[in-house]
């Protein structure tokens, strides 16, 4: 169990039971102990909510995964580690205003690498619902990881994107080789480094094919290793790992 679970398990009991404790007839209870929950979180205890949707089908929301429950079976809608995004239909979107009357309990999802997925008739149950996803795109984002990274890891990590980007170790083509990315879109990441979903897998995998082509280069150029890099290349090498252990939730 990682600690993104654990900070997502209690963020779900309090959410729904403030929620509950307002609204007695909400549509959504916590279940200790379902069949539905996550067995290792929690010894599988008061870890999955069960929604009651407006045509009659339910919904099980746990700490890792959403999932539409018919009888005693249930299969996932999205894995929350997958989630990049979520969507209601309110005022403030103007081309969904038409909607939000016959609407406002529903939620557009947008998982990472596959189609938005639509979610209606969620009842009163949407607004908890909202605010547990919140948590889940906070925690999985880079306050809970920045945590786990020192300084110097950040910094490393940094200058491992500055180096590839504007140093003199790849052409362009090599770069699109490399990690298929562009210049201009690597430029785009450091800007942004580490203001980002550092759990992104796409972060990840680009890091990892980065610290192998530059340390595949250290020996070509030392004192261009020395400006750009400025750390021994087993150093770039370790907070790559470290990093990749952090988001994957291994630590």
């Amino acid at each position: 169990m990682t600690m993104v679970d654990w900070l997502l398990t209690e963020q779900l009991v309090g959410i729904f039971r403030d929620a509950r404790a307002k609204r007695p007839e909400l549509n959504a209870e916590l279940i200790a102990g379902s069949p539905h929950g996550e067995e290792d979180v929690l010894a599988g205890a008061g870890t999955a909510v069960r929604i009651a949707t407006s045509h009659g089908s339910c919904l099980v929301v746990t700490p890792r995964r959403l999932a539409r429950v018919v009888g005693e079976e249930s299969w996932d809608l999205v894995v929350l580690a997958d989630l990049v995004g979520y969507d209601w239909i309110s005022p403030e979107m103007s081309e969904k205003v038409a909607l939000k009357d016959a609407h406002f309990d529903r939620l557009y999802l947008y998982p990472r690498d596959a189609p938005p997925l639509v979610l209606d008739g969620l009842g009163a149950a949407v607004y908890p619902l909202m605010t547990f996803l919140g948590r889940v795109l906070e925690f999985q984002s880079q306050k809970v990881m920045l945590r786990k990274l020192d300084d110097d890891v950040v910094d490393t990590l940094a200058r491992c994107l500055l180096a590839a980007t504007r140093g003199p170790f790849f052409r362009d083509d090599e770069l699109v080789s490399l990690c298929g990315r562009s210049r201009g879109s690597l430029e785009v990441i450091f800007g942004m480094w580490p203001r980002m979903n550092l759990a992104a897998p796409d972060l990840r995998e680009l890091f990892v094919c980065l610290d192998a082509g530059l340390r595949a280069r250290a020996g070509d150029d030392p004192r261009a290793w020395n400006e750009w890099l400025g750390v021994p290349p087993e150093k770039l090498q370790a907070a790559v790992e470290l990093f990749r252990r952090v988001s994957t939730g291994e630590v």
